[in-house]
């Protein structure tokens, strides 16, 4: 367990107040969280061995959803409550449920020592009640950050307020996703993205390879499929999508893990009456998956949606896959060339939520943070096996 100080209270990990681990430099790490006994998002430096070596500013917000290391610092996913957009209707009304909020979502930017460098809102500022608004709602609360040293990418999933076909001054709230995008020093908005990409969006995972940016989501309507966009120009993504016309609960992102000239990611889809764990990969010259693999060991998927695959990089030249099976993490670890699963798996007693992604430390080591029901937060960490063991 990680020691926070007395006192601290940690929201449990869900959707909505995850633990985030983001792996930084020489094998330390910043841990963020909803703290409850004082309503904002705390930050600690952790070293190698996953305890306190910094207590880091605190900073506003209701929920965190990421942290990625950039150039000489962090950034953060932070959504907070935005009283500017205000609709007594639909920000904690009658027609709406008592834990709903009307809230921005913010990119910050922190040097090293955490003080801050900018914080830019990326949602919009127009009422709730009025067309074309963009915020966060009651659900969908989900951000993914990557960055290719120059721009820092923010996707998330988002709520717009569209016209009430037949009832003039009405609006109807939908929910989607949006891509935005800042400048990694200045922390000033890049031209872009989307405003509005799968809807309804149920996921979204972001990556960058060194060449090419890709974002993919699980879309319920338009499309309801599951799409992965890739460019290298920030303004003109090029769309593919896979299981088309398929049942949105039978379907789930796993991780998407930047390789050479490409990415791998996985995902879980239904097949006759099971659920089956694939693992694919694009390459950035081909328009189409240039392969897609069964992975025969992950067998009896935990079935109750929202259910999860997992993923990062690992060790040297590997992947590591995570799955869910009797309420247990599976792991095991792929051949990062052929996609061949070459040990594993094995069943593990760790604690990882529906929403949370694994990470890559610097040292080749899989982790991520949990906080539990008891005020605690755990690393959990998979280290990576040097060549021989």
């Amino acid at each position: 367990m990680v020691n926070l100080g007395e006192g601290y209270n940690p929201a449990v990990n869900n959707e909505y107040t995850p633990a985030i681990l983001a792996p930084l430099p020489e094998d330390e790490s910043l841990l963020a969280w909803t703290e409850r006994s004082t309503g904002d998002i705390q930050l600690r430096k952790l070293d190698a061995a996953d305890q306190v070596i910094a207590n880091l500013p605190s900073l506003a917000g209701l929920e965190v959803h990421d942290a990625i290391a950039i150039e000489n610092g962090f950034a953060l996913a932070i959504m907070e409550n935005d009283p500017d957009i205000y609709s007594p209707k639909y920000c904690r009304g009658e027609e709406t449920p008592d834990e709903n909020v009307c809230g921005k979502m913010d990119v910050v930017l922190l040097n090293a020592t955490g003080d801050l460098r900018a914080r830019t809102t990326l949602t919009k500022k127009a009422n709730v009640d009025s067309v074309g608004a963009q915020f966060i709602w009651w659900y969908g609360h989900t951000a993914r950050l990557a960055t290719n040293g120059y721009e820092v990418g923010v996707y998330y999933r988002s709520a717009m307020s569209t016209e009430r076909p037949g009832e003039a001054g009405e609006v109807d709230i939908h929910a989607g996703d949006t891509l935005k995008f800042v400048d990694a020093e200045s922390g000033a908005p890049v031209n872009g993205g989307w405003d509005w990409g799968c809807s309804h969006s149920w996921s979204v995972r972001l990556a960058h390879n060194g060449f090419t940016w890709a974002a993919s989501c699980h879309g319920d309507a338009y499309p309801n499929a599951m799409r992965l966009a890739r460019f290298s120009n920030l303004t003109s993504p090029a769309y593919t999508s896979w299981l088309d016309d398929s049942d949105p609960t039978g379907r789930a992102l796993g991780g998407l893990v930047p390789s050479e000239y490409g990415f791998w990611f996985n995902y879980i889809q239904t097949e006759g009456e099971d659920l089956v764990l694939k693992l694919g990969k694009f390459e950035d010259a081909q328009s189409s998956m240039a392969q897609t693999l069964t992975v025969n060991e992950a067998e009896n998927l935990d079935a109750t949606y929202p259910f999860r695959a997992y993923m990062a990089a690992y060790a040297q030249d590997k992947l590591l896959l995570g799955w869910r099976a009797g309420g247990n993490l599976i792991i095991a670890v792929a051949d990062a060339i052929s996609g061949e699963i070459i040990e594993g798996p094995v069943t593990t007693s760790l604690s990882i939520d529906n929403f949370q992604d694994m990470k890559t430390a610097a040292n080749g080591d899989v982790v991520w943070a949990h906080s539990g029901t008891d005020g605690q937060i755990k690393v959990n960490r998979i280290a990576a096996c040097s060549s021989g063991d």
